[in-house]
């Protein structure tokens, strides 16, 4: 083939070449525009305005509000013992009774000892008028009159003491009877049926303790004391209690008491709550996770997982009408179980990326899936900016 003719040919190939070209140009434009105008897929939430409980979380140990050992006030023989062990028993049962016969003796000696001296405060009394009359005739001497006056005062004053020996004899009578002072559940018995027991003992009877109501002691942060105060003089400061794994919800109670002090120690406050135990599932020293409400509050809440933390701090993707994303800063008042009131920066009704955050940025397109997720927290503790 001449040079010539390879000229030739390349002349009538070049059009072809140059159509080639440009098609291929205008397609790779055509497939980078859709590249970057293609919707990129999230999940979203709607923000929705809600009651949301600000609370704070600790461990807390079920304390009774009232337990006693039962002692004797006296020593004696122990006759009967009517109770058993681990039994709820209301107030004022028969815990004990002791041998009483020698009380009852003395009892009687006293009554017996009133009832002579009054007979002689009668017969001094009479005796005592008699001289008056006769002293007042001129018979019988002022002096002889004072003295049956003395007499009659002196009876007077034996009967007195016969009143308050047979008080004391009706008291250590009704010490030998040992009551319940309050309505609880009895312990193991330290004492059994013919023992002598001694009121200078240290094992006492029983131990009796109040199940219902019921307390529960715990610990806050002391900076919070505050909040804490509101809460209980506006009466919203519930606590809720649940096993120390979350696995199961107990029951719920109100605060009833703060300490007076702060704990220097720790910077803690010492706290306890009342709880209804009707049906047992609160023990005495079974340790519980305890959340204190300390306020209440109805504003726009999302899930936490919606926020993200950057430079300036919290901000969050909303998904406008037409598809695309803006990125808005966020301020938040607190967070609980996972979920964020939104004081400025979400509207109710926003729609919120919660997934796919790290592939998208302002004014990008998207293309949503509703969020079906569960509300697992992600910003640490308590969020304020």
């Amino acid at each position: 083939m001449t040079l010539g003719s390879t000229r030739r040919q390349f002349k009538q190939r070049l059009p072809v070449l140059v159509i080639f070209s440009f098609l291929s140009i205008v397609g790779h434009g055509v497939a980078a525009t859709d590249q970057e105008t293609a919707a990129i897929p999230v999940t979203a939430v709607k923000a929705t305005s809600a009651t949301i409980h600000r609370v704070i979380n600790g461990i807390g140990t079920v304390a009774p509000l009232q337990s006693v050992t039962a002692r004797p006030r006296i020593d004696g023989q122990v006759i009967e013992i009517p109770f058993t062990e681990g039994q709820i028993i209301e107030k004022g049962s028969v815990l004990l009774r002791l041998d009483d016969r020698e009380l009852l003796s003395n009892l009687a000696s006293a009554r017996a000892k009133k009832a002579q001296d009054e007979a002689q405060l009668q017969s001094a009394k009479a005796d005592a008028e008699r001289y008056a009359t006769l002293a007042e005739k001129g018979v019988a001497s002022t002096s002889v009159l004072e003295q049956k006056n003395a007499s009659s005062q002196q009876y007077a004053a034996a009967v007195q003491y016969d009143d308050a020996m047979i008080q004391n004899a009706e008291t250590q009578l009704g010490f030998a009877t040992v009551v319940a002072p309050f309505t609880g559940q009895t312990g193991f018995k330290q004492v059994d049926v013919g023992s002598v027991v001694s009121a200078n003992s240290t094992n006492g009877i029983v131990t009796i303790t109040q199940m219902d109501p019921i307390g529960v002691s715990f610990v806050a942060p002391g900076d919070r004391f505050g909040e804490i105060r509101d809460a209980l003089q506006s009466g919203i400061a519930e606590v809720e209690l649940s096993t120390t794994d979350g696995t199961r919800n107990l029951t719920a109670g109100r605060l009833t008491i703060m300490d007076n002090a702060v704990d220097a120690s720790n910077g803690s406050i010492h706290l306890r709550a009342t709880f209804d135990n009707k049906n047992g599932i609160l023990w005495p020293g079974l340790p519980v996770a305890t959340r204190l409400t300390v306020e209440i509050r109805k504003g726009v809440v999302v899930p936490d997982k919606a926020l993200a933390r950057g430079r300036d701090g919290l901000y969050a993707y909303v998904v406008q009408a037409d598809g695309k994303v803006v990125k808005r800063s966020v301020k938040t008042a607190f967070v609980t179980d996972a979920m964020a009131l939104v004081s400025d920066g979400i509207n109710d009704g926003d729609e919120v990326v919660m997934d796919g955050q790290s592939r998208i940025g302002d004014g990008m397109k998207v293309s949503v899936t509703p969020w079906s997720g569960a509300p697992t927290g992600e910003l640490s503790g308590e969020v304020s900016q």
